[in-house]
């Protein structure tokens, strides 16, 4: 199985996250510990909560171009209004994004986006789960579930815009 883990940092200590590392990780379906095949980073340099500079291969092409860069900018611009990062360079809080595709047809139809918190040293603790289905199967995500994923203590349509907006991002890395 083939996951995403986000990770947002606030290195400044202002209190508003300035870093975002997307960790493309695959589990081995022997079980042993997931593979790091790939990492991408989006730095927010002046503090608007919008990406500035942004590095990485998100396409899996093994190239980085003008397409990884737009992909990114836009993952990662939804991912800081999450309101789901580490103070400084810690790793506690990540957000675990993954695809199925229960049609077996080769085209996903469910996204699973998971925000845990924990570490290597602490146990990791699923704190809430979100989704977005393409539930007729014409790869368009249709309806999503959602809870308060951006912590402003209201569930509401800007909640549910994040969940759909992160999934289909997700899809078109085509990490799956």
């Amino acid at each position: 199985m083939r996951f995403l883990e986000v990770t947002a940092q606030d290195r400044l200590r202002n209190g508003k996250a300035d870093t975002v590392v997307l960790h493309f990780l695959e589990q081995p379906e022997t079980g042993s510990a997931a593979i790091l095949r790939s990492t991408a980073f989006a730095l927010d340099i002046n503090g608007d909560g919008k990406v500035d500079f942004k590095i990485g291969d998100v396409t899996g092409d093994v190239r980085e171009n003008t397409v990884d860069e737009r992909l990114l900018e836009n993952f990662a611009n939804a991912y800081l209004q999450l309101n789901w990062s580490n103070i400084g360079a810690t790793w506690k809080r990540y957000l675990k994004v993954y695809a199925e595709d229960f049609y077996a047809d080769g085209a996903p139809d469910t996204v699973r986006l998971h925000l845990h918190e924990g570490g290597p040293a602490v146990a990791r603790t699923l704190v809430s789960w979100h989704v977005a289905y393409d539930l007729d199967n014409d790869n368009k995500l249709d309806w999503n579930i959602h809870q308060d994923i951006n912590k402003d203590g209201v569930i509401d349509a800007v909640d549910g815009q994040l969940v759909q907006s992160l999934a289909e991002h997700f899809l078109k890395f085509r990490w799956k």
